[in-house]
């Protein structure tokens, strides 16, 4: 891909969100937001290609802060790619619960990423983007302490299927759902793999893309198969994802489960979007 088409990645500061940025660095401009500028400073530094990463710092759970990073990038950009990953939520038990905090976390985890999809809408027509939406299982395997974060994003789930019915169906594209598993090894997720895998799908045609449902933690075993000799992935593989056993296992996995949420995204000609876990 050419540099002259941009990504876009909300929560670029830390973890994923800057694993992404300096991926896309490479071959993309990519602007990126969040709250400490010190750390977007770091994820700037740190890049492969540190000209081509701008850095926003502002509160994108007001309106004026979403301005501000929506200005940050020119007027005539085409987005090739949109990332919602940031997102807050601090753990307490039901009853010592702050509501001010819940309220706060759905202005950043339902609210910011609705209107920076209307409002990065006309740029990502323009670069025929997709969308990647980063959950949790948590919203899926409510567990004590965690209603902040789940409950926000099982709306944030039900935000990336709303843009599935009016986006993708308008298309002509069914929809995709993108689920994964946390590791083993304490629920991490190895950031380049995954930079690998969002490269390999954002590379397929949309109607390709749109045709069935992905999983990151099998990609990452039939590629690891592969380069260990052709080695058959443990789980299932690609295919097999779509028959539903896979999914069965996967949904009943909870402890650090990782979820992918593919919602749509609104291409000039086609559209479909990305999903990965946090």
């Amino acid at each position: 891909m050419s540099a002259a088409s941009w990504i876009v990645v909300t929560g670029g500061g830390t973890g994923i969100g800057r694993a992404l940025v300096h991926h896309f660095s490479r071959t993309h401009r990519v602007l990126t937001c969040g709250r400490r500028p010190a750390v977007l400073r770091e994820t700037q530094r740190s890049a492969p290609c540190p000209a081509n990463v701008v850095t926003k710092a502002c509160d994108i759970s007001c309106a004026d802060g979403r301005g501000a990073l929506v200005a940050a990038l020119p007027a005539d950009a085409a987005v090739r790619l949109l990332v919602q990953n940031a997102a807050i939520g601090d753990p307490a038990p039901l009853g010592e619960l702050c509501v001010e905090h819940f309220e706060a976390a759905l202005r950043v985890n339902v609210v910011a990423p609705l209107a920076l999809f209307q409002a990065f809408l006309p740029h990502l027509r323009r670069g025929e983007g997709r969308v990647l939406h980063l959950g949790t299982s948590v919203a899926f395997h409510p567990q004590r302490g965690t209603a902040v974060y789940g409950v926000t994003k099982m709306a944030f789930h039900r935000l990336y299927e709303q843009l599935n019915a009016e986006q993708a169906r308008s298309l002509g594209l069914p929809h995709v759902r993108y689920f994964d598993e946390a590791f083993a090894n304490g629920s991490t997720t190895p950031e380049r793999e995954l930079a690998r895998c969002v490269e390999e799908l954002l590379g397929k045609d949309a109607h390709a893309f749109s045709a069935r449902e992905w999983r990151f933690s099998e990609w990452r075993k039939e590629r690891l198969g592969q380069e260990r000799g052709g080695q058959q992935p443990v789980g299932g593989s690609w295919s097999e994802w779509r028959t539903g056993a896979v999914r069965e296992r996967a949904r009943a996995w909870s402890g650090g489960a990782l979820l992918f949420c593919a919602g749509a995204v609104a291409g000039a000609a086609a559209g479909a979007a990305l999903g990965r876990a946090r």
